[in-house]
């Protein structure tokens, strides 16, 4: 039973209570769960896990008042979750931990770890060197990618979550366990040197952690029940919460960390049980430790609950309805998701915007759900994005792949219940030739706006060239002005009167690093110079093939060494206008996210780390995009 810090990583924790034997409502798991949940690598309990947190998140009215607050899955060999919930400011994150496959059960463990947010109290009862990881510039990065580091995920480990089925699928349990508290016991304590001086931060034998363990994973622990509860559509059919003796965990003189048996602190086993079935033979707690364990609630339906829990949420979820089930039109409401058609030429800022966007709309417990398509054989922009993407690789939506946007909307649809979509378009992409396909799906959603994003610093040389851009100006309802901190006051005036002049219709708002207030691009009413449908008189407008825009991936075969690199970047011909990849530096080992527009180029931290995708795009017009991709592609030859 010991803690991941002092047993390595990562643990599975044995259960501490299982009735003899319920018999409740019977289940129909086949209904939403048909596979095998047997499996040796233990696939058939992560994906039930995934069927319980996902039929609930993507519904707005019901996941809001289930409690969830925000979802994202981690990209990964196991199953891995970043979640936010009511109450909390920090992260829970959830991590696939192994499968027990018995003659008549099967049980997944899944490890919860919580990751508080910088300010918050929580932050004080942590270790120090947890305190400290949460106060750096790279903690939040870390945390939404945190089983890319095990020894990271271990710091913020708070319990267990243990999933059950029997083999008839006719009974489920789902458990909670850990200790009431995690404490580290210091025995030399801890000093740092300040101003010259020694100073004493822990005394010796002081707690260097003191962590409200079951206590914060229940909070997670009521969400997920809730949730199971909806799914299931019936309550728990029993429940029952045990304690056996903790203990705390002493880091020595030497620097060894090893438990040590406390008496108050105990390990605390909650679990609920669903359907009709046998319950008996999952208590799996060894013979020393079974002779402590203690039963202190236990209740069966029929039963008076018990009061400690009488006013959890998974009792009544199964009562809750959807969105959908609501009757929107006898309301006079219009219970169809906004769509806004996001364009603007290479570089404007498309992706800076979405983002800010999403995070705007899920603060207010809203989903978003982005449909993107790019140029290239690599897509990069979903991978910036928290939220899963609807990749539509190679070409556009508009010319090349026709249909593919009704196809995907239609998904969205049939999956999930979004408050908006929106659809990002490459940045070669010409709105105009999307239009007549919104008519086709003006029963599913509502076409709220076109947002043209226009880079200030490069606009009068992008209109001069390429008549693309002027298409995506002249088909905006709005238009962000972005980057506008780039240019000087006269320039900014001189790009927003040839704005005026090729769309007089659309308001011009200037930005900052794609930062725009979602008030001022929804519900756009106005739109008197195009409309969906026929209005364009089956015109097909220009598309980037017939400007010669050109596109060539290069896939990176290992680093490059960043002083060739950066030469052969200056040294990019006039007709290669955009950069854009995941590259990786032979004096660093972060993958880092490389962008390049007119001239200029930036490079950053690519946020997910655990991505192994290392590639360029480059995107010109004219000239030989075959020499012009050579200089980069043979710095490949220098990776290590």
């Amino acid at each position: 039973m010991a803690h991941p810090a002092a047993a390595g990583l990562p643990c599975r924790r044995r259960s501490l209570c299982e009735p003899d034997s319920l018999y409740g409502v019977p289940m129909l798991f086949d209904s939403f769960l048909p596979g095998d949940l047997f499996t040796p690598d233990g696939q058939g309990m992560q994906e039930l896990f995934r069927v319980i947190l996902m039929r609930t998140n993507f519904v707005p009215v019901l996941r809001h008042v289930i409690g969830w607050r925000g979802l994202k899955q981690v990209p990964g060999p196991v199953e891995c979750w970043t979640a936010k919930v009511e109450g909390f400011a920090g992260v829970f994150g959830i991590s696939f931990g192994g499968v027990v496959n018995g003659p008549d059960w099967v049980r997944g463990t899944f490890q919860l770890h919580y990751f508080p947010f910088p300010d918050e109290e929580l932050v004080e009862r942590c270790s120090l060197q947890a305190a400290a990881l949460s106060q750096s510039e790279e903690y939040m990065p870390r945390v939404r990618d945190f089983m890319a580091d095990p020894e990271f995920a271990a710091l913020f480990y708070i319990a267990d979550l243990i999933l059950g089925v029997d083999g008839e699928k006719k009974a489920l349990t789902l458990g909670l366990e850990g200790l009431d508290r995690l404490r580290l016991v210091c025995e030399a304590g801890v000093s740092v040197m300040r101003d010259g001086r020694e100073v004493v931060v822990i005394e010796p034998g002081g707690l260097d952690s003191d962590f409200p363990a079951f206590e914060t994973a229940r909070g997670f622990f009521d969400v997920l029940a809730a949730s199971l509860t909806f799914t299931l559509d019936q309550p728990p059919a029993a429940l029952r919460q045990a304690l056996a003796p903790g203990y705390e965990l002493r880091r020595s003189v030497s620097g060894w960390v090893s438990e040590s048996a406390t008496d108050d602190n105990w390990l605390r086993g909650l679990a609920l049980y669903y359907g009709q079935g046998d319950f008996k033979g999952s208590d799996t707690l060894g013979d020393s430790i079974r002779k402590f364990y203690r039963v202190e609630h236990d209740w069966a339906a029929g039963t008076p609950v018990p009061q400690a829990f009488a006013g959890s949420p998974w009792w009544n979820s199964n009562r809750l309805q959807g969105a959908a089930s609501i009757d929107k039109k006898a309301l006079g409401v219009d219970g169809r998701p906004p769509l806004i058609m996001l364009t603007g030429f290479l570089g404007s800022g498309k992706t800076s915007f979405l983002k800010h966007f999403i995070e705007y709309q899920t603060q207010r417990s809203r989903f978003v759900a982005v449909i993107q398509n790019e140029i290239g054989a690599v897509g990069l922009d979903g991978k910036l994005l928290d939220y899963a993407v609807t990749e539509i690789d190679e070409g556009c939506v508009c010319c090349t792949l026709s249909g593919s946007l009704n196809r995907a909307v239609k998904g969205i649809m049939s999956s999930f219940d979004p408050d908006y979509i929106i659809v990002e378009t490459t940045g070669l992409a010409n709105p105009f030739n999307m239009l007549e396909e919104m008519e086709e799906l003006t029963d599913l959603v509502r076409f709220d706006s076109i947002l043209t994003v226009v880079d200030a610093p490069n606009a009068q040389q992008t209109f001069a060239e390429h008549s693309i851009a002027i298409d995506q100006l002249r088909a905006a309802d709005i238009v962000m002005l972005n980057k506008q901190d780039l240019v000087d006051a006269d320039r900014l005036e001189a790009v927003i009167k040839m704005v005026k002049a090729h769309n007089p219709h659309a308001p011009v708002f200037p930005a900052v690093g794609g930062e725009l207030h979602p008030a001022l691009v929804l519900d756009v009413d106005d739109r008197p110079h195009r409309a969906v449908g026929g209005k364009s008189h089956g015109l097909h407008h220009i598309s980037h093939m017939h400007e010669g825009l050109w596109c060539k991936s290069i896939l990176l075969e290992g680093p490059l060494e960043r002083e060739r690199f950066l030469e052969s970047v200056d040294r990019l011909p006039a007709s290669v206008f955009r950069v854009k990849g995941v590259i990786e530096f032979t004096d660093s080992p972060l993958a880092l996210l490389f962008q390049y527009v007119g001239g200029r180029y930036e490079i950053s931290l690519f946020p997910e780390q655990s991505d192994p995708d290392r590639f360029l795009t480059l995107i010109g017009k004219g000239g030989d995009p075959q020499n012009a991709a050579a200089a980069i592609q043979a710095l490949d030859a220098f990776g290590t």
